[in-house]
């Protein structure tokens, strides 16, 4: 019996053009397993600010990504780290998802985050998410953490890269996504 690969959504949380986390979004649709199919999301940017008055009457971009979250599996986020938070494009992407409150499009979905940083590598991106996304009903693929420091000049634009270890965690990454989904 065949089955459909997971339907899994990614996006960036940084605006800047050539990106490394961007870059990891295209790794890893291009080492994605056949258990997975990612869709990478480059329209987030149009969302407005979450504002709960838009909410009774959303603007077609809030209720796309409402529809669109709901009908994936999991959602892949690749982050950068702003003053040790998440960046705000990828907050207020997650602050849509988990409105309204009676039926949070995130709820039940399995979140992976991967963040890419100059020194920290982001870790402090990934704490206050994995609480929050943890708190309104998702599975958030936490191990093995993917938060990279200084690798900008290591990941091409279109995902590849000449350093194995990135492949490896990225990889690594992407079977934990199948794991938690396939527990559900």
């Amino acid at each position: 019996m065949t089955s459909s690969p997971y339907r899994v959504i990614a996006f960036s949380g940084s605006l800047r053009t050539g990106s490394s986390n961007t870059a990891l979004l295209h790794m890893a649709r291009r080492l994605a397993p056949t258990a997975l199919d990612i869709e990478i999301i480059d329209w987030i940017v149009d969302l407005p600010w979450m504002n709960p008055d838009l909410e009774s009457d959303p603007p077609p971009v809030v209720q796309r990504w409402w529809d669109t979250v709901r009908t994936a599996d999991a959602v892949l986020i690749a982050l950068p780290e702003y003053n040790w938070s998440p960046s705000p494009l990828a907050k207020n992407a997650i602050d849509w998802a988990t409105r309204p409150v009676p039926d949070r499009s995130i709820t039940g979905r399995v979140v992976a985050l991967m963040t890419s940083a100059s020194r920290s590598g982001g870790s402090n991106a990934q704490g206050p998410l994995t609480t929050i996304l943890g708190l309104l009903g998702a599975t958030v693929a936490e191990e093995p953490p993917v938060q990279l420091a200084l690798v900008a000049d290591r990941i091409n634009a279109d995902g590849t890269t000449s350093d194995p270890e990135i492949e490896r965690l990225v990889t690594a990454k992407l079977e934990a996504v199948v794991a938690a989904l396939a527990a559900r």
